[in-house]
């Protein structure tokens, strides 16, 4: 340079070695502790009779006549949801067969004479978010 000038060095071999890590980590201890809390979520959307947004769940009419709780009674759905790692995030869902159509809703049954009301559970809510981005930045700072 003409005239005057003022150099720096930085030494940042240690952020550099931060953001080597992130880059090479896999989370999965994070994403298993994401599972879990999701599951967490689902059961307690049963058991409190919410859907996914914290709106109140369509009672069937077997539940209502049984002075029960819908789709709680043999626990069947409810204790089918599982979580999985999947490459660079996590899929939790349900393989009982009727976990779409109670999900969804639609007519169901013989000539599709049964409407059933959609009762989403499945889902990641405004709180759902603010807990998980909170559970990655702090294994971030873990690093």
């Amino acid at each position: 340079m003409n005239g005057v000038s003022v150099q720096w060095a930085f030494d940042d071999s240690s952020i550099r070695r931060h953001l080597a890590a992130i880059g090479g980590a896999t989370f999965d201890r994070v994403r298993q502790d994401i599972g879990e809390y999701m599951l967490g979520q689902i059961q307690d959307r049963f058991d409190y009779q919410q859907l996914w947004d914290g709106s109140a769940m369509p009672q069937s009419r077997a539940a209502t006549a049984r002075g029960g709780k819908t789709l709680i009674d043999t626990t069947r759905l409810y204790k089918s949801y599982v979580y999985r790692l999947v490459s660079g995030g996590l899929e939790i869902g349900s393989n009982v067969v009727y976990a779409r159509i109670q999900h969804e809703g639609g007519d169901a049954g013989r000539d599709h004479s049964v409407h059933i009301d959609a009762r989403p559970v499945l889902g990641v809510n405004e709180r759902d978010a603010n807990v998980i981005g909170d559970m990655l930045l702090d294994a971030v700072r873990m690093m």
